[in-house]
């Protein structure tokens, strides 16, 4: 009688753990994509008002719902986590998530198409997480990505001459100047295609071409440039 009495206070130890635990267990079950998709409108309306604290606290409650109920792979996820990161983005707290950004760009990159809302979008956030870092390197395969997706139609061309005038920024704040001469080439023939061959239209790719060519001193093609446009310029 003594021995079973020494076991008593054992299995109600182990009785209140089990009811302790047993409410958190069901609770994350208890998950439906109703319930997650009520939390999502609750997070776009509070979007919508510009309440960005509201739509943030909501939008945590539906990923982590999302990531219990989906998993953290799944399309739903991931498309949710990309609005949350919006979210953040809107309210001028991006600096606070760039593991998640960066996360989330991974994610959409291996499971939808470069040209889906939610890759773009990801995309985007990540270029803007990085340029907040002043990781200008790291920002140079995205826009290369951007580039690799545009058709050959007049809007896209434009979209690529400012990805182009993009990558001329970036080049030389990395110290890349042969690259950076490249763009300026490709950037130089699509502006006067698009806008005109005028020296007036064009003059700002000009002075940055003969401005790389008196970095790499490149002597000879700086003459040559400057005689081709009658510039007084010297380096």
């Amino acid at each position: 009688m003594e021995r079973r009495s020494l076991y008593l206070p054992f299995f109600i130890v182990f009785l209140l753990n089990v009811m302790v635990i047993a409410p958190a267990t069901a609770d994350q079950i208890s998950w439906t994509e109703e319930k997650i998709g009520k939390l999502a409108v609750k997070a776009d309306n509070a979007a919508t008002r510009k309440k960005w604290a509201r739509a943030i606290k909501y939008g945590e409650e539906m990923l982590a719902a999302s990531e219990a109920f989906h998993g953290t792979n799944a399309f739903y996820t991931i498309s949710r986590l990309k609005t949350l990161n919006r979210y953040y983005d809107k309210a001028g707290r991006l600096g606070e998530i760039h593991v998640r950004v960066k996360n989330a760009y991974q994610l959409s990159k291996k499971h939808f198409r470069p040209i889906h809302e939610t890759a773009k979008t990801s995309r985007l956030l990540y270029y803007k997480s990085l340029l907040s870092q002043e990781n200008y390197k790291g920002v140079i395969p995205l826009v290369l990505e951007n580039i690799s997706i545009l058709r050959k139609t007049k809007d896209d061309d434009f979209r690529r001459l400012h990805y182009l005038g993009q990558l001329h920024g970036l080049y030389g704040m990395t110290g890349q100047s042969i690259q950076q001469e490249k763009i300026l080439h490709r950037q130089l023939s699509l502006n006067k295609h698009l806008i005109g061959e005028h020296l007036e239209d064009n003059i700002k790719i000009i002075m940055n071409l003969a401005k790389n060519y008196c970095v790499q001193k490149k002597v000879d093609e700086f003459k040559e440039l400057i005689q081709i446009y009658d510039l007084k310029f010297e380096c």
